[in-house]
C-alpha cells in the first residue's frame, strides 16, 4: 500500500455540551476517520462552575447576558501537550442566545487557545436548533486574527417548524424531555442527520490524505452539513443586535447571579417570548414581501457565510 496512504493523522478535538448531542455529532463525523486509523483525541471544555443541566427557567434567562455579550467565565486547563503534533483541530460548539455557549467562548478567548490554532488546519462544528449563523461570524473573527486555516464549517439544525423547534427546545433544556411526546416531536438535530454526518468524515479523511482542504467546504455543502436559510438569517440578525442591547441593559443592574437585575431579565423573558410567538410572524411576512428586491444581496451573504469567505 502507497506510504502516504500508509500514514496515521492526528485529529484534536475540543468541544463543550451539556447534552451530549454535539459530542454524537462529531464522533459521527469522525467515525470514518476513526476507521481508518486516525488518532483522535478529546478535550472536553469544562467550566470552573458548571452550568447544570437541565436548567431551571431563571438560570436559563440569567446565562442570557453574559453569553450574547460573550463575557467569559473560568474553565479548567487543558492540556496541550499531547496534541501539538495534530494534523486536524475540530472545534465543536453550539449556540447560546445567539452567541457561542459561554464555555466555548471562553475557550476560544484564551491566549492559550489563540498560541495553539495560530498555522493549524481547523474545521468547526455547530449542532443548533437553527440560528447559527451569529456565533459562526464571532468564531471567524477569532480565528481569522489567531491565523489559522479554516477549512470547514459542519452546521446541523433541528429541521422541524422554526415555532415547532422553539416548543421542543424549551422542553428539553428545562424539563430535560428530548424524546417526541403526544403532540411534539423530538428536540434537537434528528438521529438521521446525526447518522447521516458520518459522509462529512469521509472527506475529511480524503483531504488529509491529499493535503488538499480547497473543496471540502463545497463537499460539505453538496451533502447538506451547512445550509443557509434567508427567512430565519433575516430574523436572526435584526434579533442579534436587538439582544446585544437588552444584554447591556440587564448588565448595567450587575453581573450574573446579582439579584439587582432580576426585574430586568424578566422584561426580556416576557419580551422574547412575545418576540417569538406574536411579533416574529409580521417579521417573517416583511421579509416574504421584501424578499424579491433583496434575494441578491442574500444570495450573495449567504454564498460568504457558507464558504467562510469575508
Amino acid at each position: 500500500m502507497n506510504e502516504e496512504i500508509e500514514k496515521k493523522f492526528h485529529i484534536a478535538v475540543f468541544y463543550y455540551t451539556q447534552t451530549g448531542q454535539l459530542l454524537d455529532i462529531i464522533k459521527s463525523v469522525l467515525s470514518f476517520p476513526e476507521k481508518k486509523g486516525c488518532k483522535v483525541t478529546y478535550k472536553e471544555i469544562v467550566p470552573e462552575r458548571a452550568f447544570a443541566f437541565p436548567w431551571s427557567k431563571e438560570s436559563f434567562y440569567e446565562a442570557f447576558p453574559e453569553s450574547r455579550a460573550e463575557i467569559p467565565v473560568k474553565i479548567k486547563e487543558i492540556d496541550f501537550s499531547d496534541i501539538a503534533d495534530a494534523d486536524l483541530v475540530i472545534l465543536g460548539y453550539q449556540p447560546w442566545f445567539l452567541a457561542p455557549s459561554i464555555p466555548f467562548a471562553s475557550f476560544i478567548d484564551e491566549e492559550k487557545t489563540a498560541i495553539y490554532l495560530k498555522g493549524k488546519k481547523v474545521i468547526t462544528v455547530v449542532g443548533s436548533r437553527n440560528m447559527w449563523i451569529s456565533s459562526h461570524l464571532s468564531i471567524k473573527r477569532r480565528l481569522d486574527k489567531y491565523g489559522c486555516n479554516w477549512c470547514g464549517n459542519i452546521a446541523l439544525e433541528d429541521r422541524h417548524n422554526n415555532y415547532i423547534s422553539v416548543l421542543t427546545i424549551f422542553r428539553w433544556l428545562i424539563d430535560g424531555q428530548k424524546g417526541a411526546s403526544k403532540f411534539l416531536p423530538a428536540a434537537g438535530v434528528s438521529e438521521k442527520d446525526i447518522a447521516s454526518a458520518a459522509v462529512h468524515g469521509e472527506n475529511i479523511y480524503n483531504s488529509l490524505i491529499s493535503g488538499d482542504f480547497s473543496t471540502l467546504q463545497k463537499k460539505i455543502i453538496e451533502n447538506g452539513g451547512a445550509e443557509f436559510h434567508p427567512q430565519i438569517y433575516f430574523v436572526e440578525s435584526n434579533g442579534n443586535k436587538l439582544w446585544g442591547k437588552w444584554a447591556a441593559f440587564v448588565l448595567k443592574k450587575g453581573g450574573y447571579g446579582d439579584k439587582n437585575r432580576a426585574f430586568r431579565l424578566k422584561l426580556f423573558k416576557y419580551y422574547l417570548l412575545t418576540v417569538i410567538f406574536a411579533a416574529s410572524p409580521f417579521g417573517v411576512l416583511f421579509f416574504y414581501l421584501t424578499y424579491p428586491f433583496k434575494r441578491r444581496s442574500y444570495e450573495k451573504i449567504g454564498k460568504n457565510i457558507l464558504f467562510l469567505q469575508n
